[in-house]
């Protein structure tokens, strides 16, 4: 196995559908639909041939609501692990039919297959799901799969880190890696706030801060390095198969959307009736570079170059090397914990893709 990615791709998977309805969830996907595969997955397959990336990749994938309810992806996982892939998905650690079947995977395909088990711990609560989010933990690490822990800090789990850090070091003995809360849009991403000096002194003792460190040098902080992301990574919508550089951009936003007021702009185009004609008025510029189920095609690697958004929009792309030069650990060092994880995981995500 070559022990660094070729590239990295990050897709969005189908579908909104969640088991749980958390108040702080970014998409509110607790009625959405199950994803589906547009596409047969044999022809998904062959679009994801080593020789057009030029080696093993890196596949990270989310889906808006809980990411192992789509249907297929058993097999979907399977497939790509049999190309040599490696795969990581982020999922609530709760739907145990799909992390049964990853557990009876061949032990050399297990190695490359990693989770990121989100912790929605008061929700976990409230469901009577808690046993069951640290049961499958212990049972992916019992398989050899890879696991991390994350924790996304808002508001309503400050009174209750300590009881988080002691549950977990209980259940696991692992850390919750903490993350910052962000607001989305077609212009990158936003803190949703911060946090006064005393509620982020129990971040430090009761979490993994690691990658909060990270965001807290990346966040709020305007780019004008020469960023690599779209030539050595793409974000891809696994059910269309269209891929951009990075969040949703080729790094060429409409003229309106760098207006002041475009926040109305897109208020607007957003409004029931109204809003289909502002969308014809205030189009968004295509962001699209191709289609990776065009198999005549030749996927279109090109950096994105000037970052158009306000900050980085995500804080562990950057763990990739995409800004040469820019100070920042690599993807195993930020989130991984070795014991935690199979060697060859933690080999292959050990690296920064662009040289400094």
């Amino acid at each position: 196995m070559n022990f660094k990615p070729a590239k990295v791709v990050w897709a969005g998977m189908p579908g909104s559908a969640c088991n749980l309805n958390c108040k702080y969830c970014y998409s509110g996907s607790a009625k959405g639909e199950r994803g589906k595969f547009r596409f047969p997955l044999e022809h998904m397959l062959r679009s994801f041939a080593p020789d057009r990336f030029g080696g093993p990749i890196f596949f990270g994938g989310a889906a808006a609501g809980e990411t192992l309810l789509v249907e297929g992806i058993v097999d979907f996982t399977r497939g790509m692990l049999e190309l040599g892939h490696v795969v990581s998905y982020t999922t609530n650690m709760t739907y145990s039919p799909v992390i049964d079947e990853f557990c009876k995977f061949p032990d050399a395909m297990k190695k490359r297959l990693q989770l990121d088990a989100s912790l929605h711990y008061l929700e976990l609560k409230e469901v009577g799901k808690l046993n069951t989010y640290f049961d499958n933990l212990r049972k992916l690490k019992d398989e050899g799969i890879s696991i991390a822990l994350f924790l996304c800090i808002t508001e309503e789990y400050l009174p209750h880190l300590n009881e988080i850090h002691d549950l977990c070091m209980q259940r696991i003995g692992l850390l919750p890696v903490a993350g910052m809360t962000r607001v989305y849009s077609s212009a990158g991403g936003k803190n949703s706030g911060s946090l006064l000096p005393e509620y982020e002194e129990l971040v430090m003792k009761f979490c993994d801060h690691r990658q909060w460190d990270l965001q807290k040098k990346v966040y709020g902080q305007k780019r004008n390095e020469f960023c690599r992301a779209g030539e050595v990574s793409i974000n891809l919508s696994l059910e269309t198969g269209e891929y951009t550089k990075c969040w949703g951009s080729s790094g060429r936003m409409a003229l309106w959307e760098q207006l002041p007021f475009s926040g109305a702009l897109r208020s607007i185009r957003r409004l029931p009736g109204i809003g289909r004609v502002a969308k014809r008025i205030i189009p968004l510029k295509s962001q699209v570079m191709g289609n990776l189920y065009d198999l005549e095609q030749p996927i279109d690697f090109k950096p994105m170059g000037q970052c158009p958004f306000y900050d980085c929009v995500c804080a562990s792309y950057l763990c990739w090397g995409l800004i040469p030069g820019f100070d920042a650990p690599t993807h195993s060092r930020t989130y991984f914990q070795p014991e935690y994880v199979s060697k060859e995981i933690f080999e292959f995500m050990d690296c920064h893709l662009v040289s400094k």
